[in-house]
């Protein structure tokens, strides 16, 4: 007799099933249980899985040669082995040497200058500023003469330096005027006469005097004595050069030569 089988949901025979199939003969119950605890390892595999998965994703990554490593060259912002490279930055202008045949000189009463070589020093007490300082050459026919100027401005005080120079013998004006350029005040007093106050006779004379402010702020001459009959243009490199490397001291000047 068929019963209804309310596990199987189905209409069967007990002892036909347990004969033609075995298997369907098994408890239900414990079949379920063979169901479920498969479905907890599936699970449990699947969760290891996706730890692994997930931490397989924060592995580093491969190391990678830097750029430049393989050429041996240093990569953006590298470092030499003796430390940061530092940047190089454009100098100032570096001072020309004198003319072949001068030599820069430091005086003791507080300025440089340039010369020709071989000059003798000689000075004396000055009614104002420093002393009067005197360069010969060995002929003892020129000169550079370096005082300061105690007047209020360089051509007022070549004004009152060319009244007296007027009186000298065969006085002869070339130029009396201001040379300034706009940011130091100068002027200049050129001439040539037949004598100088306190020189010896030896012919007629060129004579530039030069009287300018300097980077310090105060007045100065200098004064380049010649021979007249031998031209005018060694008075004037004279001069041209002991102002170009002229600079009182503790003062910034221009680099002399440039």
């Amino acid at each position: 007799m068929k019963v209804f089988d309310t596990e199987r949901q189905e209409w069967s025979r007990p002892e036909e099933e347990r004969l033609s199939d075995p298997d369907r003969a098994l408890d239900l119950r414990r079949q379920r249980l063979v169901r479920r605890n498969t479905a907890v390892v599936l699970a449990a595999a699947g969760l290891v899985f996706g730890v692994w998965a997930l931490g397989w994703g924060d592995e580093p990554e491969p190391y990678r040669e830097p750029v430049g490593a393989a050429s041996g060259e240093p990569g953006p912002g590298a470092a030499s082995e003796d430390g940061p490279r530092p940047e190089t930055t454009p100098g100032e202008a570096s001072a020309l040497p004198p003319p072949a045949g001068w030599e820069p000189v430091h005086d003791p009463e507080g300025f440089r200058l340039a010369l020709p070589e071989g000059w003798e020093r000689e000075s004396r007490p000055s009614l104002y500023g420093m002393d009067v300082v005197d360069y010969r050459d060995r002929s003892g026919v020129r000169r550079l003469q370096v005082f300061q100027v105690m007047e209020s401005s360089p051509y007022a005080s070549l004004e009152a330096a060319q009244l007296e120079s007027e009186r000298l013998d065969g006085y002869e004006l070339i130029t009396l005027e201001e040379t300034g350029d706009g940011e130091r005040e100068a002027a200049v007093h050129e001439y040539r006469a037949d004598e100088v106050a306190g020189e010896a006779d030896t012919g007629r004379r060129h004579v530039i005097d030069h009287r300018f402010e300097a980077g310090d702020g105060e007045r100065y001459a200098l004064v380049v004595y010649g021979s007249a009959g031998d031209g005018e243009d060694d008075e004037r490199e004279l001069l041209d050069t002991a102002l170009s490397w002229f600079c009182p001291d503790g003062t910034t000047c221009a680099a002399p030569g440039n």
